[in-house]
């Protein structure tokens, strides 16, 4: 299972939120990123258990952003290996 986090400033969450909503990824907010530091961002998610399917869903959710004027931070996709909240 893949999942994949697409990063940007909450100062655009409600476009990142439409962007998010018409794309069916789920939406969060998170203080003290581990790797971008103590800010707060926000965050689209979405998961699939192909790659290429995954990296298909990123480009077209960060062109939809880009549309959007909202500036992408980060762009991430992570192979789950274990994760006992998941339902594979």
């Amino acid at each position: 299972m893949f999942e994949c986090h697409i990063t940007v400033s909450t100062k655009h969450a409600e476009e990142a939120t439409q962007v998010a909503k018409n794309a069916h990824w789920k939406t969060s907010e998170i203080a003290r990123d581990p790797v971008l530091g103590d800010d707060t961002y926000f965050y689209l998610t979405t998961h699939s258990t192909d790659y290429s399917v995954m990296w298909l869903r990123l480009r077209d959710a960060v062109i939809l952003l880009e549309e959007a004027d909202v500036p992408v931070i980060r762009e991430k996709i992570e192979l789950i290996v274990h994760d006992t909240k998941m339902k594979v």
